[in-house]
């Protein structure tokens, strides 16, 4: 890693966007400890975050909580899944030296996708839209706490 972030810069950026995707998926299992009993949190918990999100965007239909906070939850969780795409793609691949267009840059390169890569100027986008995401589902969750978390009893209809 040395030879190639020499300056630590890809490593804040990473650091930075992985702590943000630990408050989203706390976040989640926040919801899901508190709206869900054992055992059936014990199995959800266990789950892909895309898989546990997809649980929390149906159960949010089966609670009685103010509609537009409701919506503003499935709406940051739906973004939260589509980051979570670009985040698994830095997690899961190598930072290196990019030499086949004739410059020397940065790059991650996915081992599994041909063509996919993230530039330094998409991973501070990625940090930022992260960051930004972690706060507004933080907030969103604290206005639906407010109104009494654990919602009406989830109907079987």
């Amino acid at each position: 890693m040395k030879i190639v972030d020499l300056n630590d810069k890809w490593a804040v950026l990473i650091g930075r966007l992985f702590i943000a995707f630990g408050s989203i998926e706390r976040t989640t299992h926040n919801c899901l400890i508190d709206w869900l009993k054992d055992p059936t949190y014990a199995h959800i918990s266990k789950m892909r975050f895309s898989q546990r999100v997809d649980v929390i965007i149906d159960l949010l239909g089966t609670l009685e909580f103010v509609e537009q906070n409701k919506a503003d939850l499935i709406q940051g969780l739906k973004k939260a899944k589509k980051l979570a795409e670009k985040r698994n793609i830095v997690a899961h691949n190598p930072l290196m030296l990019d030499l086949f267009d004739g410059d020397f840059k940065e790059i991650i390169i996915s081992n599994t996708k041909d063509g996919v890569t993230i530039t330094f100027e998409e991973l501070q986008q990625i940090t930022q839209s992260a960051e930004s995401l972690s706060t507004e589902l933080v907030n969103t969750c604290t206005k639906i706490k407010l109104e009494g978390w654990e919602g009406l009893p989830i109907t079987t209809q």
